[in-house]
Formats: C-alpha cells, sequence, structure tokens
C-alpha cells in the first residue's frame, strides 16, 4: 500500500496498525496487541496515560514527549523498553523564511512501537515500508526514513544556495544577503540537529538488541553525513557573503574615485570661471578678441592635464 493510502487517515490523529499486515487498530488494540505499531499526533491526557501505563514511564518522560523542541536523547527503561527522541525538519511554512522542526519519540519494547509527534503529525510513512517488520526493526526502519528525509533536506537546500550563489555573484549589485543569511541559518539549523540526532543514534546502537544493525548504522552514517555537508555549506555560504560584500565595497571605491578625479578636474574650471566673473571695471584680458576661446581652452587643458597626470599615476 502507498503514501496515499495513508493520506485518506492522515487527518486522524493516531494510526494504529498491526505490523504483519498493517491492518488497521484502535490505539487501544495496539497498546494491547503483539507485533503492533502506534503513530499518534498532539496525544491527549487520556492517551498518554495509557502510554505511561503501558510502557511504565514517570512524569519526566511523559513531559519529554510533550516538548516539540526537546534534544535529541536515548534512554533504556526497565522491562526493555526503549525511548528515543529524534529532531527533523519539517516543512516550509507559507510566509515564513525558515523551516521549522520538531523532535519525535519513538517507545518500543519487545512487544510494540509507538511514534509519537508531540503536535502536528508532519512525516508520511507509506504502510508498504513498515509491513511484515519485527518491532526492533520496525524501530529501526521508521529512523532509517526520517533521517533519510533529513539528509535530502540537506540536499535541497544545498544546491538551492548554490544556486542562489551563483546569483549573486554573477550581479553583486542585486545580491540579497539577507536571503543567503536566511539560508545559511536553515542550513546551520540542520548541521546541529544531524549531529545531535546521530549523537542520539550512536547510543541506540551500542544497545545489544540493535548492535550490528545495518540499517541502524546506514541511518548514523547519513546523520553524520548531512551534518558534515550542511557545515560545509555553511561555511562557504559566509565565505560568499564576504566576498559579495567585499565586491560591493571594492565598486562603492571605484565610484567614489571616480567621482573625486570629477571634482578635482572640475574645480580649476571653476576656479577660471570664477575669476572672470569679478566685477572689476578693469580687466584687460576682457579686451582680448580670443580671450573668451582662449579661456575656454585653457580650462579643457588643464582639466585633461589632470585626468591625464591621474591616469598615469594609476590613481582611476
Amino acid at each position: 500500500m502507498d503514501v496515499a493510502d495513508e493520506h485518506q487517515n492522515i487527518n486522524t490523529p493516531n494510526l494504529g496498525n498491526s505490523l504483519k499486515d498493517m491492518a488497521y487498530l484502535s490505539w487501544q488494540q495496539a497498546l494491547n496487541g503483539e507485533g503492533t505499531i502506534l503513530r499518534l499526533s498532539n496525544p491527549d491526557d487520556e492517551l498518554l496515560q495509557a502510554l505511561q501505563q503501558r510502557f511504565g514511564l514517570d512524569e519526566l518522560h511523559i513531559k519529554d514527549i510533550r516538548n516539540p523542541n526537546h534534544p535529541p536523547h536515548f534512554t533504556r527503561l526497565e522491562n526493555a523498553v526503549l525511548h528515543i527522541i529524534l529532531r527533523f525538519p519539517l516543512d516550509h511554512r507559507a510566509g515564513e523564511s525558515l523551516a521549522h522542526s520538531t523532535s519525535i519519540s519513538i517507545l518500543a519494547d519487545a512487544r510494540m512501537c509507538a511514534l509519537i509527534w508531540p503536535g502536528e503529525r508532519h512525516h508520511k510513512l507509506a504502510k508498504g515500508e513498515l509491513e511484515g517488520l519485527e518491532v526492533d526493526e520496525c524501530v529501526c526502519k521508521i529512523i532509517h526514513i526520517l533521517v533519510n528525509r533529513l539528509l535530502h533536506r540537506v540536499y535541497e537546500i544545498r544546491d538551492a544556495m548554490d544556486e542562489f550563489e551563483d546569483e549573486c555573484l554573477e550581479d553583486v549589485g542585486k545580491a540579497d544577503l539577507n536571503r543567503l543569511l536566511d539560508l545559511r541559518k536553515d542550513i546551520s539549523a540542520l548541521a546541529r540537529m544531524a549531529l545531535s540526532s546521530a549523537t542520539a543514534i550512536e547510543m541506540l546502537m551500542r544497545d545489544p538488541n540493535f548492535a550490528g544493525n545495518v540499517r541502524l548504522a546506514d541511518a548514523h552514517e547519513h546523520m553524520q553525513r548531512a551534518a558534515m555537508l550542511a557545515d560545509a555549506k555553511a561555511e562557504h555560504a559566509l565565505n560568499v557573503m564576504q566576498v559579495v560584500q567585499s565586491l560591493l565595497s571594492q565598486r562603492l571605491n571605484d565610484v567614489m574615485k571616480f567621482l573625486a578625479v570629477i571634482t578635482v578636474v572640475m574645480t580649476p574650471m571653476g576656479v577660471i570661471a570664477g575669476i572672470f566673473g569679478m566685477n572689476f571695471t578693469h580687466m584687460d584680458v576682457l579686451s582680448m578678441p580670443d580671450g573668451f576661446m582662449l579661456s575656454l581652452l585653457g580650462m579643457l587643458g588643464l582639466g585633461l592635464g589632470l585626468a591625464i597626470y591621474f591616469k598615469l599615476r594609476k590613481w582611476w
């Protein structure tokens, strides 16, 4: 069964299934059954209390499950119950520049697995991806699916940043540094998210029930790769921002240098024009037949000479 089959029930906050054939179960049946999975979003107090009794959780674990900003963490409880919290990005929301993220709790023992979003369910899992798995394998498969989506998000943002950086460097005058800064913040957040989640997965890999699991090892490697790629891209984006700012400063310096040269060249002309504009009764030069033309040629020659001098000195 594909993703579309689950989307028909996406408005249902609680999805229970039998891992054997992914038949739908109520959350009560999933909690009391064998080989089941329960996917919960924004669980209410009644459901959290049932989870607390089923897995032997204390109030601190319930508080952690409710917290959408909890950092990645792994604990092995009594009765062979594991509780792992990971963080994954959400889709961009309309009108917002940065992507959000949420923590996801996974509770599991030998009989069942519970996947819990503290708020709305964002990550879709096709029923066919989990069908026929044992509980331990189901936990590893869920982590692997979510990890691959985070890695895919890193690739998406990296490609978008590559294209945007090329546009910025092609025409620095139109470079939107605020947009580039937002993208850098976004991918830096993914780097931190991937690194902390990789640490939690590594702790899970040390558990005897999960040691040597190939899918879990692959998920851990993908998290490390995502962190490395995101860190490298964030550093590259910072370098691009510095280059753009340097090019903008150089362009501004060129403009200011040109304006300074124009000012210096035009100043002597203004002085000469001011002298000839003085209201003295006797100015011998004014009686010359070619005085006006000679004054214009003199001003032009003086300006041209200054321009050539500045060019030879490489001042502009």
